[in-house]
């Protein structure tokens, strides 16, 4: 092999990626599941911020009329001041465990805020329904031997990968930009520039939680050349690391008997590193930017090593 063979082979599989990436993406956007994937993300964050926006008029009018002071129709009026309230830091102290965190947060602006809980909560579910098929279904087709003629497995499957990223990414983006105009039309004082900036942060943190768990429903996907087999194993991925994480954290007969064990075996859950993605200083945020990173790209090729292995 000629010294610079190593090299050019590497960003041949790069170049490759990109393109089955890309290809990846514009072919969802044309699918009616890409259009059903938009449409969980915008009317998830419509209907969720539709909720916090009532929830938040209704504080104000209870404390309007504890302050008696008039109430408006509009909310967000008293944003500021219930923010800055000791029983709204208490009760966020109680949530995240950590007052110092909590008062963090509240200098959040409020809806951006929400939609990054609802983000960091829920793009799992949505990307275990979406995309724990997108390996499988192409072997399952057939399509998979066209394109494994012109480039190898490996740059085939990265870019399958980072195409399901970018269209995850583009349905945050949508639930972002419909909880904007939700702020921008239906509350008061409603700073544009920091919502919009917000946003975006929540959208970035939201993506990496996705990312890690695509890394997981693909890995999977590629154990079967059946989509519904490949579905169930994305569901069935939530449930168990879900569930086991939760078991660890909780369990008495765990934390009585081998708590030392159990912590030492969390930090391979994705859950166990939401939390830090809160913190404000991003030098508290890096470990789990990197373990949700390296978490999700572990099991995409310990389940891309099986993929190898066998007929496509």
């Amino acid at each position: 092999m000629s010294p610079g063979a190593g090299p050019a082979a590497a960003m041949s599989g790069v170049r490759d990626a990109l393109v089955v990436a890309g290809f990846e993406l514009r072919s969802a956007l044309r699918t009616r599941k890409a259009l059903l994937l938009l449409l969980l993300y915008v009317a998830g964050a419509v209907a969720a911020d539709a909720g916090f926006v009532h929830i938040l008029q209704a504080f104000e009018r209870t404390a309007a009329d504890t302050l008696s002071v008039a109430a408006t129709d509009t909310p967000g009026a008293m944003t500021g001041r219930l923010m800055a309230s000791p029983q709204v830091l208490d009760m966020v102290g109680e949530l995240v465990g950590d007052r110092a965190l909590a008062t963090q947060l509240l200098a959040i602006p409020p809806l951006a805020l929400f939609y990054g809980w609802v983000a960091l909560s829920f793009v799992p579910v949505l990307v275990a329904l979406t995309s724990s098929d997108a390996i499988a279904a192409d072997v399952e087709s057939g399509a998979a031997r066209y394109a494994l003629v012109r480039t190898g497995r490996g740059a085939w499957a990265a870019g399958k990968l980072l195409g399901q990223a970018l269209l995850m990414v583009v349905g945050l983006g949508a639930g972002a930009v419909a909880t904007f105009i939700i702020g921008l039309g239906w509350t008061r004082g409603f700073d544009p520039v920091a919502n919009l900036v917000w946003l975006a942060r929540m959208c970035g943190r939201a993506s990496l939680v996705g990312y890690a768990w695509l890394g997981v429903v693909l890995g999977l996907s590629q154990l079967t050349r059946h989509t519904n087999r490949a579905r169930l194993l994305g569901v069935m991925s939530l449930v168990a690391l879900g569930g086991g994480r939760a078991f660890l954290s909780h369990a008495s007969v765990i934390r009585d008997r081998a708590a030392a064990v159990a912590d030492s075996l969390l930090p391979l859950f994705i859950g166990s590193h939401v939390i830090d993605l809160w913190q404000p200083d991003w030098r508290l945020r890096l470990p789990a930017m990197v373990m949700l990173v390296a978490l999700g790209t572990a099991a995409f090729v310990a389940g891309h090593r099986f993929f190898c292995r066998r007929d496509a």
